[in-house]
């Protein structure tokens, strides 16, 4: 039987491999992150190569705790071998090659834009131990390594040998924001500061951040208007986000999903059509709307409502 493709990889089996277990609780409806899981399998090799990424729409990065065995990362033209207690950190939208030892590995999924850094800095981390990234990539270590003991105590597995973790805890999602803040501080760690922006420039920052978020729902909102609303050229304008780590297209997208996703999670807009929701805000197009969204969050729009729904009601969705 194959190896588990519990990576988003194609599993490559070496001789005599026998089929893995998966099990794991979502980490709450918010998508920060979407998915925890462990997972034991035989020794195998597993690979991402521009077919399988192809193929795959998720934006992710994924992380990955070694509680048994050991397994060699090579992602970025770097090669990272991990041991028990080690974190491999890794994006999905990149070419990545691991091969394992018979293992024991509690994983989790990270949508990219749950991350506020950088998607062109971050995807440069891709490849590397987060236990080796100073301090908060050992509290990483340390707090993924509580979560997964948690869940081994909490989560008794049913006949079919899926985890019966809790999906339907209500403070799920806040595990979640912890562990993408945790990461959020490792990366940072490691990449380093990016140039602080002058104070005139940050103020200028600050306003125009302010004037986009009473416009958010203006579907014509774009560079252009923001730019001959405040006087500059488009340029000027992208240079004054580029301290910010972003550009401005990607921050009022960021904004208009994020008060989708903060309105589709709300029970008392719950009769509310999603469309109706994105339209609100400045998203019409339904159907560019729903793979911003899971581009973002890990799961469609329909999907991150049913969770939220069942979350809010204490059971599972």
């Amino acid at each position: 039987m194959a190896a588990p493709d519990h990576l988003g990889v194609r599993a490559v089996p070496r001789p005599a491999a026998a089929a893995g277990r998966i099990r794991g609780p979502a980490l709450g409806p918010h998508a920060r992150p979407g998915r925890a899981g462990e997972v034991r399998a035989p020794a195998h090799t597993v690979r991402r190569g521009a077919r399988q990424i192809a193929r795959d729409t998720r934006e992710c990065y994924k992380l990955g705790l070694v509680l048994r065995g050991s397994c060699v990362l090579r992602q970025n033209g770097r090669r990272a071998e991990a041991g028990v207690g080690d974190v491999v950190f890794y994006d999905l939208t990149r070419p990545v090659d691991i091969s394992f030892d018979a293992h024991r590995i509690f994983t989790v999924v990270i949508p990219h834009g749950a991350v506020p850094l950088p998607q062109e800095r971050l995807a440069a981390f891709g490849g590397t131990l987060l236990g080796g990234a100073g301090r908060t990539g050992r509290l990483v270590s340390s707090f993924l390594a509580a979560l997964a003991e948690s869940g081994a105590e909490d989560a008794p597995e049913d006949g079919a040998g899926n985890g019966g973790a809790a999906d339907d805890e209500p403070y799920a999602h806040h595990l979640g924001g912890a562990i993408v803040e945790l990461v959020t501080g490792a990366a940072g760690e490691w990449l380093g500061a990016p140039p602080a922006p002058s104070p005139e420039g940050a103020e200028t920052l600050r306003a125009i951040q302010e004037w986009i978020e009473g416009r958010l729902h203006d579907p014509a909102l774009c560079p252009a208007s923001i730019a001959a609303a405040h006087h500059i050229s488009v340029r000027q304008l992208y240079r004054v986000f580029q301290p910010a780590g972003t550009t401005v297209a990607r921050y009022v997208r960021a904004r208009r999903l994020e008060n989708c996703r903060r309105e589709l999670g709300d029970p008392f807009l719950g009769a509310q059509r999603i469309g109706a929701i994105a339209g609100r805000w400045g998203l019409p197009d339904a159907a560019a709307f729903s793979r911003a969204f899971r581009a973002a969050y890990g799961q469609t729009p329909t999907a991150y409502r049913a969770r939220a729904a069942g979350v809010q009601h204490g059971t599972r969705p």
